[in-house]
Order: structure tokens, then sequence, then C-alpha cells
């Protein structure tokens, strides 16, 4: 891959160009300049777009953050492939760059090319099998994207919760409905929970979907700890897992399962607390 060279009076001659040297110093480049003529040639080559090259190839940096560059390059191999050339301004819409800059974006994307380069040989020595695969694979390969699964969605949604959410208690009889509804819908009794968590207080059930399974999620007010949530959902390949206790998103979570059910407290309790109170409902 061809490297941008340097040279070291780039500084002043650039300075030079942008008519930023004063009377004196004006005058003894140009007399060097009468004299040599690499410096001559150096010069003509910077007017005619390599000045700058280095501030503009940071500026396209600061503009085209790491997942930008991956599309690009991904885009770069599929254009190889297709034989078709994208031009620079479909690649990078939202750039408005000078004719300098425009020479920094050639070289970036002249740089570009060459990984792409790369990057299709080495597929070339890789077997058949691996060739076949469509570049959107190749890319969930190297950089999966996150599986959301139940735990992080009541964990954003618990988020939102706070001791005011739960300010006002359900009439036991509607507490029994909710309880009594939830109940129906996951399969399992749950109109003994709230008496398995003495010290805390029942505010109410609510019904979620989660991914076409219903989520039961009872809300709890700790004194000391704020919202707790005791949630149940349907666990269908009925895989038993122990009590296990992680942190995720500033929670503390006690998750199991058992009996083709999924369970989990969550809250910004200790871990111990949460541990305790799981104790009384994952027997």
């Amino acid at each position: 891959m061809a490297e941008i060279s340097t040279h070291p009076d780039d500084s002043i001659l650039v300075a030079y160009l942008d008519g930023e040297l004063d009377n004196r110093d004006r005058a003894a480049l140009e007399a060097r300049l009468d004299a040599e003529a690499e410096l001559a040639g150096r010069l003509a080559f910077l007017e005619r777009g390599g000045a700058g090259i280095s501030p503009a190839l940071d500026a396209l940096k600061s503009q085209a953050p790491k997942a930008r560059l991956d599309n690009i390059l991904a885009q770069a191999v599929a254009q190889h492939e297709a034989g078709n050339v994208v031009p620079l301004r479909r690649m990078w819409p939202q750039a408005a760059l000078s004719p300098r800059q425009m020479v920094a974006a050639a070289i970036a994307l002249f740089l570009l090319g060459g990984i792409a380069n790369e990057f299709i040989r080495g597929h070339a020595a890789s077997p058949p099998a691996q060739q076949a695969q469509p570049i959107e694979q190749a890319q969930q390969v190297r950089e999966p994207a996150p599986v959301e699964d139940w735990r992080q969605a009541v964990a954003e949604y618990w988020s939102l919760t706070t001791p005011e959410t739960l300010a006002l208690a359900p009439t036991p009889e509607r507490a029994a409905a909710e309880l009594s509804l939830a109940s129906k819908k996951v399969g399992v009794d749950l109109a003994s929970a709230p008496d398995a968590f003495p010290g805390l207080s029942f505010r109410g059930a609510q019904l979620f979907d989660f991914r076409g399974k219903p989520l039961v999620q009872m809300a709890f007010l700790d004194p000391e700890h704020g919202p707790i949530a005791y949630c149940v959902i349907a666990n269908p390949d009925k895989a038993e897992i122990p009590p296990t206790t992680e942190e995720l998103d500033g929670f503390t979570i006690v998750h199991w399962a058992s009996g083709g059910q999924a369970r989990l407290l969550i809250g910004r309790a200790p871990a111990e607390r949460l541990q305790a109170l799981a104790e009384k409902v994952a027997g």
C-alpha cells in the first residue's frame, strides 16, 4: 500500500500558500524556490491539493467513527466484487468537503481500497464455503449484536420505576383480581406470592407480553431499598437454572428457572437482600 510522503519544509510551504508568511520570510522562501527545483516541485504538489492532507484526514476521521468506517469497508468490498464504483458523496453524504479535503478523502478511500483488497485476497484463500457467506453474515460474525433477553427488558422497564410510582397500594379486592389474572396467564398460582415477602409492601401485579409469552411483574416497595419486582415468565424448554446473581444496568438481579417457569427478583437492594428473598420462593 502506498504511503503519503511528507517533506521537512511542508509547514512553511503551506503557510506560504495560505498567505501567512511575513514579507521577510516570503522573500527568503521565494529565493529558495528559484534556486531549488525540488522545493519548487513540492510547492506545486501542495498547491494542487496536497496541503492540509493531515488535518483533512483528521476531520474525516472525526466525521466517520468506527461503525461508519466498517460500513464503508463493507461497501468497498461489495462494490469490488460487483465491479462497481461508489461515488464519494454517496459514501459520505453529510460531508461538505473543500478541494484539499477532497484530496484527503480520495487518499482515505484509496487506503480503504487497499484494506478491502487485502480482505478480498484473504477470502480468496479461504475455503469455498466461507467465500459464499454474504457480507452481512461476515459482519455479524465479527461484531455480533447484543441479544436482548427478558431480564434486559425487565431492567429497562424497571429503571423508570420510583417509590412515587408505587406510592398507592391496591385495594385487597384489586390485588386479588390482578394476581388471579396473572396466575391464569402464566399457569402457576401466584395468589400467595405477596405473603412470601414479609417486610415488603405489595403494590400490584401487571401483565406484559415478551415475544409472545406472558410476563408477570409483581411490584413491591421496600422501605429501605425502594422498588423491588418479582417477575415470572413461561420457560418452554423447562431448563433448570439454580438461583444466579448478576448486575444489570445498575440493578441487582437474582434469577432462576424451575417447573417450566423462569423467575427473577430485581432491585437496587444489596445482593444478600435479594438472595434471601429468592430463597423464600425458589424452593
